[in-house]
């Protein structure tokens, strides 16, 4: 665990915002080393405060205020109390991370992914890092192909000229999508079925993907109730298996 960690941890039981550097305060305010300038931790004990300041997180959309500098701490805390408060925001945790949304309109403002056993707050500056290397690097055309929603060579070529991606000179090949994207179905006929009560009728489609699933599945199976329009989809790997489903819906 290292004592220089930069990064940011959000605690639900902390009281105020912590941090072990000064070095993103802004402004930043000295405090004297009276007694009463000190954080209390788990065990009792107290660990002196050097001063506080205020800190941007996310384009100045999120601000962390009177952020306590006390150099002995491990972890870089915030607290989600005062978090919360002073950027009117909520905080959603998951097992997979957390989201932050706006408190009146509930539109996400951003969502961090956390692997560890603590929930991660990812900066402005750790986003553009981590994600930058990766987005220019030079990579095949299919796999901007697919970014991009698989658009045409033509549009491939020009952004490639433009420099506005990099990738490995274009080639002439079908991507794989090209002929899915162009699959449509035949239209339904007008139904004049008419149901007063669930289960009176119930459509059934059964349809073959072109793909085979991970888990082996080939065919999708649909039933329809046509009182409610509620709709069962299921994965099957055999045709043999769609009147089993239709008995237990």
């Amino acid at each position: 665990m290292s004592l220089t960690d930069p990064n940011y941890y959000m605690d639900t039981g902390a009281t105020s915002h912590m941090t072990n550097s000064q070095g993103n305060l802004s402004p930043y305010f000295n405090l004297s080393n009276h007694v009463n300038n000190a954080i209390t931790v788990g065990n009792g004990s107290k660990i002196p405060i050097k001063g506080y300041g205020h800190e941007c997180l996310n384009q100045n959309t999120l601000q962390l205020k009177n952020v306590l500098h006390v150099p002995k701490i491990i972890k870089n805390l915030i607290s989600v109390r005062k978090f919360t408060t002073d950027n009117h925001v909520s905080v959603e945790f998951d097992p997979f991370g957390f989201s932050v949304k706006d408190l009146q309109t509930e539109s996400k403002i951003v969502r961090c992914n956390s692997s560890g056993d603590l929930y991660l707050f990812l900066t402005d500056r750790q986003i553009i890092s981590s994600t930058t290397p990766s987005a220019f690097a030079v990579v095949s055309p299919s796999l901007w192909h697919s970014r991009l929603g698989h658009p045409g060579h033509a549009i491939l070529s020009s952004l490639r000229s433009s420099n506005l991606i990099k990738c490995n000179k274009a080639s002439n090949d079908i991507f794989h999508s090209f002929p899915l994207g162009k699959l449509i179905k035949t239209p339904f006929t007008d139904s004049l079925s008419h149901t007063t009560m669930p289960f009176d009728i119930i459509h059934s489609d059964l349809w073959t993907s072109p793909i085979l699933s991970s888990l082996g599945h080939k065919y999708y199976v649909l039933f329809l109730d046509n009182y409610t329009n509620f709709l069962w989809t299921f994965p099957i790997s055999s045709k043999s298996q769609v009147y089993n489903l239709f008995i237990r819906v």
